[in-house]
């Protein structure tokens, strides 16, 4: 098991309130006390990834020859990390699918015709040595080409996914009976599907309303969650431990939920203002998830041009800044792209964050049941 750590050179003029360090003047008598000097290193600085590829590996009969019968615990791993790897990563609630795009510099050869020929998934991990560091992107491989950047260069790319095996190639064959919940029904879908799926987080505020007659689950199980989303003003995702997660729009977000971001803690640049909602940026952070808040002075966000036609009326489709702006800065994210670069400047984490006026539910207009406008 091995990660790259890239450090500032000069990590040692760092301060730190928990390390001091003692310095001598020229001044200094015989038998003066040295001088404690304090040193700090940043949270922030030193970066720490681990990029792997996985092979899948196979079970053995009596006779020590291979079968067609996977052995999931024991699948190799092939540790990149040492090489320049570029990622980009993208979620949003709009759908249930994580996106990531690898590429992997000047491969050994042999290693390469292994990862083309059985290379099935890949894991990435990201952040700081002394910071925030977790998992950026487990997910399945769906393709795998070759190409060559210049006359010495080449490189390995690899298109993967997350939630898209489970949710959406996935098929369930079951029936609920009468009187099931949505939760009964979620549950029914991710166990009685052909590959299981393992139920996380589920929304408390689902309604128990109970269905009058008994059910047929015949399809993906994308279709029903898809289904139980749009009556209950929910969203859906697999979570980082492969689980189901579905919360609905309207649900509380805990306190430790919040993340405080500042120039001081990895913002980058200013929030910027859009259609969508504020676009923050700020320094690789595997802590932020979907529908996690983050909280930032609203001060510095820098606001949007209205668009005026040649009639001189304002475009109808642009929505009024003040609608935008949490009055305590706090917004919830709805869209999360991750960028990395191991051997250059990009290791960036970008969202799209909506103001939902404070922590409680999010306030919605009805127009008729099953309907909402938020």
């Amino acid at each position: 098991m091995c990660c790259g750590v890239i450090r500032m050179p000069d990590e040692n003029a760092l301060v730190d309130p928990e390390t001091t360090g003692q310095e001598s003047t020229p001044d200094m008598e015989a038998g003066e006390e040295p001088v404690q000097k304090e040193k700090r290193r940043g949270r922030l600085y030193g970066r720490k990834w681990k990029i792997s590829i996985y092979k899948p590996s196979y079970k053995k009969d009596e006779d020590g020859n291979v079968t067609e019968e996977r052995d999931p615990e024991h699948d190799t791993e092939m540790d990149v990390s040492l090489l320049k790897c570029e990622f980009q990563t993208k979620t949003t609630t709009e759908t249930a699918v994580q996106v990531c795009t690898l590429a992997v510099y000047n491969m050994n050869a042999a290693t390469e015709k292994e990862v083309i020929e059985e290379g099935f998934q890949i894991s990435i991990f990201g952040g700081y040595t002394e910071g925030q560091y977790g998992e950026i992107f487990t997910g399945d491989i769906v393709q795998i080409f070759r190409n060559r950047e210049n006359g010495i260069d080449y490189r390995l790319e690899i298109i993967a996914l997350k939630g898209a095996l489970s949710l959406f190639t996935n098929h369930v064959r079951s029936t609920i009976a009468a009187g099931s919940t949505p939760r009964d029904v979620v549950h029914a879908v991710a166990g009685q599907a052909d590959k299981r799926i393992g139920v996380g987080e589920v929304s408390e505020e689902l309604p128990e309303q109970t269905l009058p007659r008994g059910k047929v689950l015949f399809g993906t199980p994308a279709k029903y969650l898809r289904d139980i989303c749009t009556w209950n003003d929910a969203v859906y995702w697999e979570g980082e431990d492969g689980k189901l997660v579905l919360e609905t729009v309207e649900q509380e977000i805990p306190v430790d939920k919040v993340l405080v971001l500042t120039p001081a803690t990895g913002l980058v640049g200013t929030p910027i203002y859009s259609d969508q909602g504020i676009q923050i940026k700020m320094l690789l952070d595997a802590r932020i998830k979907l529908r996690s808040m983050i909280k930032i002075d609203n001060e510095i966000i820098q606001r949007q041009a209205i668009q005026i036609d040649a009639s001189g009326q304002q475009k109808s489709d642009q929505l009024p800044q003040t609608a935008q702006f949490d009055q305590d800065g706090e917004y919830q994210v709805f869209s999360i792209e991750h960028r990395g670069d191991t051997w250059g400047d990009e290791w960036t984490t970008t969202v799209v964050g909506v103001s939902r006026n404070g922590r409680m539910s999010l306030l919605t207009a009805v127009n008729k049941p099953g309907q909402t406008l938020k």
